[in-house]
């Protein structure tokens, strides 16, 4: 009997519970339902807008003629509104002046509604319901009251007061119902007017809103295909107008720098893997030289010592490198900033590459007391890499030229060499990372590519600029623009 009991009240209780749920399961109806797409948000909004100005336009359209027809009832009722009130303020007592209206409602029919504002008494031509009720018709209702044009519309009256002297008012009836028939039908021809406009708007706008709106679906679909097995794909703009065909345009160039970018990681890794593989070889094979004759062969030994040395200096000045580069990428390079003698660092480079490098003439003009402000040596380095280029490039015993001067507000750090010259097409391509023309890929110079790219990312960072000049077979002229500190 209990389960019994208990099986009904849940039953009870599953029947409230769904009556209960369900104004919630019909909110959520509707919320699904105004989950509308673009295309039918902007066909809302012109059809709210349109909406609004055909309701203004026979607000307008109705009050103005109101208003005009007012008037034209007043113009047209002058002289008998004045002989009215010339006849009213003759009357001596209420009594008389009741007579007098009922005398004239039936000779004009014309309702009159005389008030005592000193007292509130009041005289009327007949007891209809909306002329002894004036006052409290328009007193009551805030609209009437400001309006009284649309005070007695629902009557098909319009009221219009006149004064009789201090203390007395006279409200003068007519009948507007040929008014209200015309008012009724321009809201007639209007409405449908509206109609017309509103299924040309839902119909014919939403065709125009597909047309307008049907590359937004081709932008998206063509957007998700695009990954990095196919980075060559593009939005077609060819039937896309407008701002659409801007947004098109702008995504394709997107894609355009993504594809640059990606493009120039994977020749990153493909270099920096190529870089690493060589002097991981070299030092295998020489722990393999080691294992099997390098314990009894002192020779074998320290060739083989001399070698990883050498194998691992490269690969830690690779690594060094690759991690200046990489904290440039993520914009968390520092720099240590102060004022700097730039003459004395063009000098100490020149004096320390004459010292090393004896098979080169090395020629240095240096103006003093040339200061910039930066960091020394990031700056040293950067004198240091076109310096090292030069002695790479430039055959033995011929002449590079190390200069510093002033130009305008720049120190300008100019190595002029003699060597085998830079083409019109690696010009171009001369900063880029790994980035080497074929003349210079020998096992005679080396080095990896990074130089230049790092070069002109300090200098770059220091708020200056590098300018070359080279033809293959003249040399190259590599000049350094650093922004110098400005004095009074």
């Amino acid at each position: 009997m209990n389960n019994r009991k208990r099986t009904a009240g849940q039953e009870l209780w599953s029947v409230i519970k769904y009556f209960l749920n369900l104004p919630v399961a019909f909110i959520d109806n509707i919320a699904r339902i105004l989950k509308f797409s673009i295309r039918t948000k902007i066909s809302f909004n012109y059809i709210l807008l349109y909406s609004l100005s055909v309701l203004f336009t026979a607000t307008l359209v109705c009050g103005g003629y109101l208003y005009v027809s007012k008037n034209q009832i007043y113009d047209r009722n002058r002289e008998y509104i004045s002989s009215s009130l010339e006849t009213i303020a003759l009357q001596d007592s209420n009594y008389r002046l009741q007579e007098k209206l009922e005398q004239i409602f039936e000779e004009n029919g014309v309702n009159i509604l005389v008030i005592n504002r000193a007292t509130g008494e009041s005289a009327a031509s007949s007891q209809l319901y909306p002329v002894v009720n004036y006052r409290s018709l328009t007193e009551q209702n805030v609209v009437y009251k400001n309006f009284s044009i649309f005070s007695l519309l629902s009557y098909e009256l319009i009221a219009l007061e006149a004064n009789i002297g201090e203390a007395e008012t006279a409200v003068f009836f007519f009948d507007v119902r040929e008014n209200i028939q015309t008012i009724k039908i321009v809201l007639v021809l209007m409405s449908l007017g509206y109609l017309i406009g509103f299924l040309m708007i839902l119909f014919l706008g939403d065709v125009k809103l597909r047309r307008v709106l049907n590359p937004i679906k081709k932008i998206s679909k063509t957007t998700k295909n695009i990954n990095a097995q196919n980075l060559d794909m593009r939005i077609d703009v060819g039937k896309a107008k407008y701002e659409l065909k801007d947004l098109a345009l702008t995504i394709n160039e997107m894609i355009d720098r993504i594809q640059d970018s990606y493009r120039k990681q994977q020749r990153f890794v493909s270099d920096v893997s190529h870089e690493l593989r060589t002097p991981i070889s070299v030092i295998n094979g020489y722990a393999n030289m080691l294992d099997r004759w390098g314990k009894d062969d002192p020779e074998i030994l320290q060739e083989s010592i001399d070698a990883l040395k050498n194998e691992a200096g490269n690969m830690s000045d690779l690594v060094d490198k690759l991690l200046f580069l990489a904290r440039h990428d993520r914009d968390s390079l520092k720099y240590e900033t102060a004022e700097i003698n730039i003459s004395n660092l063009v000098e100490e480079v020149a004096k320390e590459t004459a010292m090393i490098d004896s098979t080169h003439e090395i020629c240095a003009d240096i103006i003093p007391e040339i200061r910039i402000e930066g960091d020394p040596n990031r700056i040293k380095q950067v004198i240091r890499i076109f310096v090292d280029n030069a002695v790479k490039y430039t055959p033995e015993g011929k002449k590079i030229q190390i200069k510093i001067y002033k130009e305008d507000k720049f120190s300008v750090v100019e190595i002029t060499d003699a060597g085998i010259g830079i083409s019109k097409e690696d010009l171009d391509n001369i900063f880029e990372r790994f980035y080497r023309a074929d003349e210079s890929r020998t096992k005679t110079t080396g080095g990896y590519g990074l130089g230049l790219s790092i070069a002109k990312i300090i200098i770059l960072q220091h708020g200056g600029k590098i300018r070359v000049r080279s033809k293959p077979g003249s040399g190259s002229k590599f000049s350094v623009y650093i922004p110098m500190i400005e004095t009074d």
